[in-house]
């Protein structure tokens, strides 16, 4: 008679628990986010301001090769335009000249791409862990949250100065330092997305699966060919085709 009561009270429970469970969305164990291209619109500022500061040090350059290079740090973004020699002299002065011509030239226009807020917040309703992955500095990176109006909704973030980053894009240190602070979840249950080959490199050195925006200006060809397995327009795009990322991320 107990027996028949408890059964009576207990299995629909369970019941209910399974359907709950097998109705539940799958969903990512974490995004990581590229900022500079990706989530505002920065590129074509930086690389003018990279280009004025190699100039006053008479280091020749090609804008469109400078914009090319816009994704790395110093460290990675130097060596493609100046000597050994004219780093080890210049390279902290270089970097300064840069930071404040985008500063007082640049920053004041740099806007957010349409829609980012609207992703951020998509994901977080899931639950979902949100990093950032920058080769910005930190203070750097303070101000582009803010400008993207995502600062409340950003879990974790790494940047080329962060204590664990000993090198920037296209090495996977940024990554592997944003995987650290999601607590290593599984890689295969991670998407980064971003907008230039040295994330693609990046995200596929620290083997995790990276999703391309072409709102940074990256042909989709290059994009691919770096390593991109999924290729959106801009990020409203991406939030349009969101279910079916993660879906294709965790192949079911």
């Amino acid at each position: 008679m107990l027996r028949s009561r408890l059964s009576s009270i207990i299995l629909p429970q369970l019941s209910s628990s399974v359907r709950y469970l097998s109705t539940k969305r799958p969903e990512l164990d974490a995004v990581i986010f590229d900022v500079d291209g990706t989530l505002i619109d920065t590129v074509d500022y930086h690389a003018k301001s990279w280009q004025d500061a190699l100039e006053y040090y008479n280091i020749k350059s090609n804008l469109a090769d400078v914009r090319m290079q816009i994704g790395k740090a110093a460290d990675q973004l130097l060596p493609m335009f100046a000597t050994e020699e004219q780093i080890r002299k210049y390279s902290k002065d270089i970097s300064a000249r840069k930071a404040k011509v985008f500063e007082e030239t640049y920053l004041e226009k740099v806007k957010p791409f349409p829609g980012v807020r609207e992703l951020f917040e998509l994901i977080k309703k899931r639950n979902i862990p949100i990093a950032l992955a920058s080769s910005a500095k930190t203070d750097e990176l303070e101000l582009y949250k803010n400008i993207a109006n995502v600062s409340d909704l950003v879990d974790f973030q790494t940047s080329s100065n962060s204590k664990d980053v000993k090198r920037s894009k296209p090495y996977p240190d940024i990554f592997l330092a944003a995987l650290k602070l999601l607590k290593n979840p599984s890689t295969d249950r991670v998407i980064v997305v971003g907008d230039t080959p040295w994330d693609a490199q990046a995200a596929v050195a620290a083997k995790l699966r990276i999703a391309g925006v072409l709102c940074g200006g990256v042909d989709e060809k290059i994009l691919r060919e770096s390593g991109c397995s999924w290729i959106y327009k801009d990020i409203i795009d991406l939030t349009k085709n969101y279910d079916k990322l993660t879906k294709e991320v965790l192949k079911i």
